[in-house]
């Protein structure tokens, strides 16, 4: 191999040793200054979000959703069962075996509950999210974010204030109002989902139908509460109609309180005034009367769905058929009295027919006072 000869000349070209350490190192700095920014502006980005959250509520129980800073944004939602293990104690194995049970509605329900507000509290109950899987114990699975108030809310915290729920005992009447704004109904059932509400000093017997939904409960609130300031409505049969005969109900009612009656599905001009119900017992005459406005009745029932009412000085046997509903009792009621203001029907077999023989029956009338006659009229007896 030939010697290569090299002299200083060939190097003069070249910067010196300190001078290349020199940029070697600025090189260095500029990279390391890029690696830092990059990761500051991530860091910035982050600090906008708040961490994820994620909430699992059993059956029977209320999720809370709440952000200290920022809104609601519901991610994800399941009201069903995925697993065995979830909400899985004390629970029969036929309980906790069907893992393919998802409540469709769930996110969208949460959704339009949670969407941009500060906190929310959901039941976690069939009457909310419907049964997806029937005999299935089931949990409210939802993951949600606070955000900032943006476009990113669904929901615009202008047009709603929190949202309340009651729950009233058969036999009583609730009570729905609003400081400020107007009832919205988001749910509503009249029955029983769980055997615990309102079960003190009830028999097992009355406890047990856990699967009992009245179909119109929902319809039958927002008809007599939406766009109100307050309303209150009996939990009876006679105003919801018996979905389960023989078991001890409950009415379970959610609602939000909204600025407008754009909001709310029933608009104040031409919704229900003060509710009234009345009670008359077999042989006496039920007298319905509007100082303002006409007569529009509600719900009405001649028969017998307690053993309490009108009872006095009655024996036991003309007590004991709770389950006595004379089908024309609502019809009658309102052809003879809508659209009037005031009128008196007889609480006898002769007017409405007798729903069970040997039964004392009685009258129980549940009507507002409306503004026009047009809402009235909704039944003509031939």
């Amino acid at each position: 191999m030939p010697c290569v000869h090299v002299s200083l000349k060939d190097f003069q070209g070249f910067p010196s040793v300190h001078t290349f350490n020199m940029l070697v190192q600025k090189l260095i700095w500029i990279t390391l200054l890029r690696f830092l920014c990059q990761h500051v502006s991530a860091g910035a980005s982050k600090a906008k979000m708040t961490t994820t959250k994620t909430m699992v509520t059993c059956e029977g129980e209320s999720v809370v959703l709440k952000c200290d800073v920022g809104l609601i944004k519901v991610l994800k939602a399941s009201y069903g069962r995925t697993d065995c293990k979830t909400c899985a104690s004390g629970k029969p194995a036929d309980q906790l075996s069907n893992t393919r049970c998802l409540a469709q509605s769930s996110l969208s329900t949460m959704s339009t509950r949670c969407d941009g507000t500060k906190s929310c509290t959901v039941p976690a109950v069939n009457s909310v999210f419907s049964d997806p899987c029937v005999g299935t114990y089931k949990y409210l699975n939802v993951t949600y974010d606070c955000v900032q108030p943006s476009a990113e809310a669904k929901t615009n915290t202008n047009t709603k204030t929190n949202t309340k729920t009651t729950v009233t005992c058969e036999g009583e009447s609730a009570g729905l109002t609003c400081d400020v704004g107007l009832i919205k109904v988001l749910k509503a059932n009249y029955g029983r989902t769980d055997c615990k509400t309102c079960a003190s000093g009830k028999p097992a017997d009355q406890l047990s139908n856990t699967r009992c939904l009245a179909q119109s409960s929902l319809s039958t609130m927002s008809a007599r509460c939406d766009g109100t300031q307050s309303c209150t409505v009996p939990a009876v049969n006679s105003v919801f109609s018996d979905p389960c005969y023989g078991t001890y109900k409950y009415l379970d009612v959610t609602y939000d309180c909204v600025k407008s009656s754009a909001d709310t599905k029933t608009n104040t001009k031409t919704t229900n005034t003060k509710t009234k119900t009345t009670v008359t017992c077999e042989g006496e005459s039920a007298s319905l009367k509007c100082d303002v406005g006409f007569i529009k009745v509600l719900k009405a029932n001649y028969g017998r769905t307690d053993c309490k009412t009108c009872a006095s000085g009655k024996p036991a046997d003309q007590l004991s058929n709770t389950r006595c509903l004379a089908q024309s009792s609502l019809c009658t009621m309102s052809a003879r009295c809508d659209g009037t203001q005031s009128c008196t029907v007889p609480a006898v077999n002769s007017v409405f027919s007798d729903p069970c023989v040997g039964t004392y029956k009685y009258l129980d009338v549940t009507y507002d006072c409306v503004q026009s006659k047009e809402q009235c009229n909704r039944c003509q007896m031939g």
